[in-house]
């Protein structure tokens, strides 16, 4: 391709890069006001599955960390909206004192740490699910259903998460009244020729021989934190939907008395993970495309500028995504309503509780978890 041509092309991805940022600044204040409501309703979202009427499963328990994540990174994202001084971009931190830079890096970090937690916490629930499910009747898988399960699970996925992330934030290093120009891409924020007092850059072990420890890292983290989660949500998803399906036509052949359309009607766990598993796709799979332009190109490639104003459109659907867990579990779930009702003080109908265990005669572990 000619030098004409490519500077062309350059030249168009930049107009579509100003559209898409000047749209994304309205995006940014959009995603700022649903994180403040995120952050209140999953707060009484924790309060709820926090009872001890709720915390009666693995899913439920899971269910805590993921909520625990969502506010994490709802608070982290209106932090980011009025203390730093790029929204999109890491590299781009820039202060006054070296607190504040230590400081804003922490918060990026903490957000990276239960963005990936999000992630491996609803494929952790499809696995137990489908286990459970799956394993019914051999009594070594029983365990799977405990709600100390749940717990080991949650803090082994933020441990290894956290970990992970501190080895990827040892990328950089503060540095006082830096020699050389911030990147290209901090330009949409800040002025890139002036001097800031204090700012980040790459330490020689990430920088050298073209950043080859810094590309192999995301790679690694688009395949484990995106694409990975993103094959594994639906094939388990399917795989459960086809096990309780195999169950309710055995239980009908059988003619025993139980019904399981009706357990299946009111399972917060599997209608939960179907929705989750819809909403992480359209979310996650084109973050880990992001993520892969970050490593084949570099960071102030107009291809790689223009992936990353595509950032905030798909962090709004994050945002958006908290925000329905709590809701998904408000008409899901009967147990969720009947807790609510009991925090409110507001008894419940005892003829429809009366009527619903008459549905079911038999309760199954690892299934009745509304």
């Amino acid at each position: 391709m000619s030098a004409g041509g490519i500077g062309n092309d350059s030249k168009s991805i930049q107009e579509v890069g100003e559209v898409v940022s000047g749209i994304g600044a309205q995006v940014h204040q959009v995603n700022f006001v649903l994180s403040c409501f995120s952050i209140v309703i999953n707060f009484f979202h924790l309060l709820i599955l926090s009872r001890k009427s709720m915390k009666t499963s693995s899913t439920n328990v899971i269910l805590i960390g993921l909520s625990i994540s969502d506010t994490f990174i709802m608070l982290t994202t209106v932090y980011k909206h009025y203390l730093v001084t790029d929204l999109e971009n890491s590299d781009c931190v820039t202060a006054d004192s070296r607190w504040k830079v230590y400081l804003d890096l922490s918060v990026w970090a903490i957000q990276t740490i239960f963005r990936r937690c999000g992630c491996w916490l609803g494929v952790l629930m499809a696995t137990v699910r489908y286990v459970i499910v799956k394993k019914l009747s051999t009594s070594r898988f029983g365990n799977w259903s405990t709600p100390s399960t749940g717990w080991i699970m949650v803090l082994v996925v933020f441990c290894i998460s956290g970990v992970q992330t501190i080895i990827y934030q040892s990328r950089w290093m503060v540095v006082e009244n830096r020699s050389v120009p911030l990147p290209v891409n901090c330009a949409e924020y800040q002025n890139i020729h002036s001097t800031p007092q204090f700012s980040v850059m790459l330490t020689p072990f990430f920088s050298f021989n073209d950043q080859v420890v810094l590309r192999s890292y995301l790679m690694f983290d688009a395949i484990v934190t995106k694409f990975i989660p993103c094959f594994a949500f639906p094939i388990l998803t399917i795989s459960l939907v086809r096990v309780l399906r195999k169950m309710k036509e055995a239980t009908e052949n059988s003619g025993r008395k139980i019904s399981v359309s009706g357990e299946e009607k009111k399972d917060l766990t599997t209608k939960l993970i179907v929705v989750m598993t819809i909403a992480f796709f359209i979310t996650e799979a084109p973050l880990g495309m992001i993520y892969l332009v970050k490593v084949f190109y570099d960071r102030n490639d107009p291809i790689s500028i223009l992936s990353t104003d595509f950032v905030v459109y798909f962090s709004m659907l994050v945002t958006i995504n908290s925000i329905g867990h709590p809701i998904s579990c408000v008409m899901m779930s009967s147990q969720y309503r009947d807790t609510i009702r009991r925090m409110c003080g507001v008894k419940s109908n005892t003829k429809m509780s009366s009527a619903r265990n008459k549905t079911s005669v038999v309760s199954v572990q690892g299934i009745q978890m509304t």
